[in-house]
């Protein structure tokens, strides 16, 4: 009998190591979970697009702060880049339309119209100047957003137009239009940036409670499957 009990110890040298191995891992969870919790429910301030990284058992989950897509680049709105723009750096950036149009006040037309008082003047409005059909007929006045599509890439903005011209460059852009913004005796204020509703922090813990639930989910229940495992090296002993 005493052999047959030897056998049996001897039959699983890896036992002890495995009840030690489950052991560990229930103290992890117990006290893991917590810190889990205090992470999701109020773990700290984050700054905006600063990731969030929580590691539950074998999965991995990257949850952004307020929002997702933290790599990509913010979309270029133009009201928020000219409230920093350079007029002096755009005057630098304009001589290359030196060639075709002046910029002083009671300036001659040349190739190109005279610039003073662009922004806001009517489209193909300069009196005894030969304008194509494209611009006869585009209508409207001179806005920043129409002067920024049409300086991007002229020809494509507006078909026919004589004008090749492109500042594909959005820094350079908007130094040039701050810069034709001065050209007036009455400049035309830039327009306002866009207000941007902040997410709100509850709907933003929320998701990402529901997010680490359904991996955990997806995970089973590493503590319940520990225990079992504990038993189950207890009872083969």
């Amino acid at each position: 009998m005493a052999d047959q009990n030897q056998g049996d110890q001897q039959g699983d040298p890896l036992l002890f190591n495995k009840i030690a191995a489950a052991g560990l891992t229930v103290l992890l969870l117990v006290f893991g979970l917590p810190q889990l919790a205090k992470a999701i429910i109020g773990g700290g301030h984050h700054k905006k697009g600063e990731e969030l990284h929580l590691a539950y058992c074998c999965v991995d989950l990257e949850i952004a702060s307020h929002g997702a897509g933290g790599d990509e680049e913010p979309a270029f709105d133009l009201a928020t880049a000219l409230a920093s723009a350079n007029p002096a750096s755009g005057e630098r950036r304009s001589a290359i339309c030196a060639s075709c149009h002046t910029f002083e006040k009671g300036g001659a037309d040349g190739t190109g119209p005279h610039l003073w008082d662009i922004v806001g003047r009517e489209v193909g409005g300069v009196a005894g100047y030969g304008y194509t059909a494209a611009l006869q007929s585009a209508g409207g006045v001179w806005t920043y957003e129409r002067l920024d599509a049409y300086i991007k890439n002229s020809q494509e903005y507006l078909p026919g137009t004589a004008m090749v011209q492109r500042f594909p460059r959005d820094a350079q852009r908007v130094d040039i239009l701050a810069y034709l913004g001065t050209l007036s005796d009455n400049p035309v204020p830039f327009p306002e940036p866009a207000v941007v509703a902040a997410p709100e922090e509850e709907g933003l813990l929320e998701e990402a409670a529901e997010a680490v639930e359904g991996a955990v989910e997806d995970a089973g229940n590493p503590v319940e499957e520990a225990v079992e495992t504990v038993e189950d090296a207890i009872d083969g002993q």
